[in-house]
């Protein structure tokens, strides 16, 4: 009996080294496998037949001989398994469909006016299950649904601890869950688009992620993973009180970072963002005064994170495809003026990722828990 476990658990750990092998490597032969693993042909051969038969990898071609035979090539299958990531803001929600590299199939973005109504979650369960079926996927190749919200979710990916820009403690999961036949998690808005960034940037071992959008939000990733912290509250940098009795801030405090260094509060009414970085990028003098006061309203919070973790910071969000290096070097010189230390410059980023990041972010976990149980 022991001996029957132990040779089951050697073919699992084989059948699994060989597809891992897949994510790292666009092509591979037989005989490429074999010697990357120590493998015999034999084994390679049994265990290349069984992810054939199910479609997770497939021939593409035979690669370039070195003499000899020309050896077939095998690829990964990205899509064999996929993952759904849905975006939920005020006036719409974005939908998402990401392969087991982590890469968007395909987007949509739909007008859905947030309400605390069942309405509201019939129509947003009909829109996500009319995006997966248009996909054509079957059931049993659809990891799961994330969904993002604005909002601090607790560490079951199902409860709301806190949220106050759309009152989310009122979102349902379950009632959710009852219409879409699928795994869903919540999760954090801010925490998602850090996770994507880190995913896609391996070397993002410690920092600090600042996403500036209509709202501002922030993410400690440690040791290359998003610290939560003991209650799930950590990295709450937008309610960071730069002025004692300043303006409002949605948490009914005054004079949080929120107030003064999201999107909300740099534009004006019906203003957009790309007129005002186009202003700013000629030079409109008022414009030029908004945004060096805005850096200087953030340089207060930024200081406040480099002086108790001292990492890199990252700025992402909306705000990032707009940023320039002009703009993170005015801003460094303002973290330095109040920083006590000495500081080298460049520990300010811009975030590598700056399109539908949130949303992909969201659906990124099924992915990587997918991967995981490979290990």
């Amino acid at each position: 009996m022991v001996n029957t476990v132990k040779a089951q658990h050697i073919k699992q750990n084989n059948y699994n080294s060989i597809y891992q092998l897949f994510f790292s490597y666009s092509q591979l032969s037989k005989p490429q496998i074999a010697n990357l693993l120590g493998l015999s042909l034999p084994t390679v051969l049994n265990n290349m037949a069984e992810l054939e038969r199910e479609n997770k990898i497939k021939e593409n071609g035979v690669l370039v001989s070195q003499g000899g035979r020309p050896a077939t090539a095998y690829q990964l299958v990205n899509d064999a398994f996929i993952a759904i990531g849905v975006e939920i803001q005020q006036k719409r929600i974005k939908l998402v469909a990401l392969d087991l590299n982590a890469n968007p199939i395909k987007l949509e973005k739909k007008t859905l006016q947030y309400q605390h109504t069942q309405t509201y979650l019939e129509e947003l369960s009909q829109m996500i299950n009319t995006f997966i079926e248009a996909l054509g996927y079957e059931k049993m190749q659809i990891l799961g649904i994330g969904i993002s919200v604005q909002g601090i979710v607790g560490r079951d990916s199902k409860s709301l601890l806190y949220s106050k820009i759309l009152n989310f403690e009122h979102f349902n999961i379950e009632t959710l869950q009852c219409m879409l036949d699928y795994p869903i998690h919540l999760f954090h808005d801010v925490k998602c688009a850090a996770r994507m960034e880190l995913w896609k940037n391996q070397d993002l071992d410690n920092a600090f992620y600042l996403s500036i959008s209509e709202h501002l939000g922030g993410a400690f990733i440690l040791n290359n993973q998003i610290e939560k912290g003991k209650n799930s509250f950590s990295g709450a940098l937008e309610h960071l009180q730069i002025h004692h009795d300043g303006k409002s801030c949605y948490c009914g405090q005054r004079g949080c970072l929120e107030a003064y260094c999201s999107l909300s509060a740099l534009l004006h009414d019906n203003e957009k963002l790309s007129d005002f970085f186009s202003k700013l990028r000629q030079s409109d003098p008022q414009t030029t005064e908004r945004w060096q006061q805005f850096l200087r309203y953030l340089a207060k919070g930024l200081n406040a994170v480099y002086l108790i973790i001292e990492r890199d910071i990252v700025l992402g969000g909306d705000i990032a495809r707009y940023l320039c290096r002009e703009d993170i070097v005015y801003l460094e010189q303002e973290v330095r003026k109040l920083y006590p230390f000495p500081l080298q410059d460049n520990f300010i980023k811009i975030a590598n990722l700056r399109d539908n990041v949130t949303v992909q972010g969201a659906a990124l976990p099924f992915i990587a828990n997918y991967l995981a149980q490979l290990q």
